[in-house]
């Protein structure tokens, strides 16, 4: 009786706490958006970083099979040599042998 006596309106107190309830409801959404693109903003950096080291990778992974493919030609290169180098000192030998041969005649 009371706020009839001062003429309290209980539809203005209604719309006034479901505007209030609509606004911290409004807060709390705009914190929770604004936490989610934090976490995407995150996630998005731990994706770049992901790629950027697989790319490293992937160019380590090239290097490593040139460098493999050079070693194997510089050691097919090398073996060659051996073998000439090898050849050329038996055939030195036999004409040693067969100079030493002739001189003790």
């Amino acid at each position: 009786m009371a706020f009839a006596r001062e003429d309290v309106n209980f539809e203005n107190i209604k719309r006034e706490s479901d505007v209030d309830m609509l606004v911290k409801n409004m807060v709390q959404t705009n914190n929770m958006i604004a936490h989610l693109k934090d976490e995407q903003f995150e996630l998005r950096n731990d994706i770049k970083r992901r790629d950027e080291t697989i790319s490293k990778l992937e160019d380590d992974i090239r290097l490593l099979k040139k460098e493999k493919r050079w070693n194997m030609l510089w050691r097919n290169s090398l073996e060659e040599d051996i073998a000439k180098t090898q050849v050329f000192l038996a055939i030195v030998f036999l004409i040693n042998m067969l100079f030493t041969y002739f001189m003790s005649r």
